[in-house]
């Protein structure tokens, strides 16, 4: 099987398998929402679901009028914000689009070589789109090995490929089964133009993993590289990857989807965990069993699918760059699986924001179009900002607060601003006794200047930069991350000899992480109460607590007013907004 460009042809196949089953409620898609895939010939369509709604595996879409399956149906996308809405999404040759569809259940198939639930997981789901059948007898025979002819059927199935007369095949006549197969395949580009067809040979794993990501290139869900680093496939067998296969496998395993085959290596992870390794032993004869796992898993993770919310912003159109510091990341996070399903595969989800000081410099510069941001920027990049002539519009869109944490084994419960200021701008205590508490090495600790942290710092005890931290704490007591600023501090109780440290943070990380740092270590944290106040809920909220402040969704005042970060900005203030604001562990701003 060559590694070539292709065009896929995309019409309705007479071929696909028949699914009777249980039609379920859907409205007319209609003036419905429909997005054009890959070079334009498919075309995604959504379905509102109304009534009673299964969720057994087997429900599919299909042509209202012929009852023939739609091979790349979907499955439900529930708004998060209103769980009455429900719809489905499938895709289908552009050439169909405008054809009635109708959601069904299939009736689950029997196999008569397998006792259930031994089926390889997915069977059922492309069996009710018309994408795997057994048989004559029928058996899935799930071990055994696939050949040409039955991987390309797949093919042919999945993308609705018609058939285009003589293959051209010295070895295809009318007779096959495998005839109109080997003409739609041809025909498409997807099976090479050689004298044979080889319908019998084996499918190679290499050979099987290109052929089904070709099809998912070709619906425009999967885009494959013409070039890739071989050094960065993770796989105990990277150098036997065919050169044809090796930028497939590269998006595959980022995405964590192939055939591999996994063993224990005897290690064990820092959380405990014992280490697999993977090969992906390219040169294997694939199995039927092998294909349908395979198939099921791109099926499944690889469309990305809008929300209702998602449309009703505009946001399945286009969606702003986002940024922002480590401690806001939960919105962007929260935002993307609010508005998508397999959000993190939306090509403008950030795995990680770039920390504070970098988020602003790619705001400023223009790089991003809007921030989730603790604090707002540092007078020196309120300057910079000026001198290339934006002006940096905050909208607040949670409470937040700086605070200040310490071992739970330490007594002291509060600090005052005078004596916290003294601690980390003179470094003027070595023990907890000077400021009322036990006999212990007070040891504070600090986060790096071009943090989000320190620009907390900054404003309420440094004097909007005017004064500076300590050298003796900046030259060796900084915590250069959100979590070390936790960690570090848990860990002075196993120096020597033992010290109380204190660190700090903003409370929406804090109450988020602080419960989770059990996987990592057993001593824990308290909360220092400042000026008399505790930090909590209620005293953020009302601002009692002495250092409470805001979370900004941070973007350029020169933003259009339609823009998707004008947009973005509105819709966490909405309703939803603020309710996604409250389900990332923060506090909102409205009620």
């Amino acid at each position: 099987m060559k590694r070539r460009s292709m065009r896929w042809t995309a019409v309705l196949l007479s071929l696909l398998l028949l699914c009777q089953g249980t039609v379920l409620a859907a409205e007319e898609q209609d003036a419905q929402w429909r997005r054009t895939e890959g070079d334009g010939s498919y075309v995604t369509v959504r379905l509102e679901v109304g009534g009673e709604r299964s969720y057994s595996g087997r429900i599919a879409a299909r042509y209202a009028d012929t009852k023939e399956p739609v091979a790349l149906s979907g499955s439900y996308v529930s708004n998060l914000f209103d769980e009455e809405k429900t719809y489905f999404f499938v895709t289908l040759p552009v050439s169909e689009a405008d054809r009635p569809l109708e959601i069904f259940e299939g009736e689950a198939p029997v196999w008569t070589d397998l006792k259930y639930p031994t089926a390889p997981h997915g069977a059922d789901f492309l069996y009710v789109r018309g994408i795997i059948q057994g048989d004559e007898a029928g058996r899935l025979n799930k071990d055994k090995v696939l050949t040409r002819a039955e991987a390309f059927a797949v093919a042919v199935r999945l993308l609705s490929l018609k058939p285009s007369g003589e293959p051209g095949y010295e070895d295809v006549s009318p007779e096959n089964w495998y005839y109109d197969t080997a003409s739609a395949a041809r025909a498409a580009g997807i099976a090479s133009a050689d004298t044979r067809f080889r319908p019998n040979d084996p499918v190679t794993r290499a050979e099987l993993t290109v052929l089904l990501a070709r099809a998912m290139e070709a619906v425009g869900w999967l885009e494959l590289p013409e070039a890739a680093d071989r050094s960065a496939l993770g796989l105990e067998d990277a150098a036997e990857i065919p050169d044809w296969a090796l930028g497939t496998y590269l998006v595959l395993t980022e995405e964590n989807i192939g055939i591999y085959t996994r063993r224990y290596t005897g290690e064990v992870s820092t959380e405990g965990y014992p280490v697999e390794a993977a090969s992906a032993e390219p040169g294997k004869a694939a199995t039927r069993g092998e294909m349908i796992s395979l198939l099921y898993d791109m099926l499944r993770w690889l469309p990305v699918y809008p929300t209702d919310t998602a449309i009703t912003w505009g946001f399945d159109e286009a969606m702003p760059e986002i940024d922002g510091s480590t401690s806001t990341y939960p919105y962007t996070s929260g935002l993307y699986s609010a508005l998508f399903a397999n959000y993190s595969r939306h090509p403008q989800f950030p795995e990680s924001h770039s920390k504070s000081y970098e988020s602003y410099e790619r705001l400023i510069s223009g790089e991003v179009d809007v921030l989730f941001a603790a604090a707002k920027a540092s007078k020196e990049q309120e300057a910079q900002a000026k001198r290339q002539g934006v002006t940096l519009e905050y909208i607040p869109i949670a409470k937040d607060a700086m605070v200040f944490f310490t071992n739970e084994e330490n007594p002291v419960e509060n600090l005052t601003m005078e004596q916290i200021q003294d601690i980390y701008v003179q470094n003027a205590y070595d023990n907890w006794t000077e400021v009322g508490g036990p006999d212990a090495v007070l040891l504070p600790y600090c986060r790096n200047t071009d943090s989000g942290s320190h620009a907390l710092m900054e404003r309420y005890f440094l004097e909007d930069g005017a004064l500076s931290l300590s050298d003796e704490i900046l030259q060796g007591n900084v915590s250069l991350a959100m979590s070390t600023a936790l960690t570090d501090v848990a860990a002075a109780l196993s120096l020597d000899p033992p010290a109380y440290a204190i660190g700090y943070s903003v409370y929406g990380y804090y109450e988020g992480m602080e419960s989770m740092m059990g996987d990592v270590t057993s001593n824990r944290l308290h909360l220092l109460a400042v000026d008399g106040v505790a930090p909590t809920d209620e005293t953020v909220s009302d601002g009692s607590y002495p250092l409470a402040d805001y979370n900004y969704l941070v973007l350029r005042s020169d933003e259009p007013e339609d823009s998707p970060a004008r947009r973005l900005a509105d819709f966490m203030l909405s309703r939803e907004g603020q309710l996604l604001v409250e389900r990332e562990g923060f506090l909102p701003v409205q009620k």
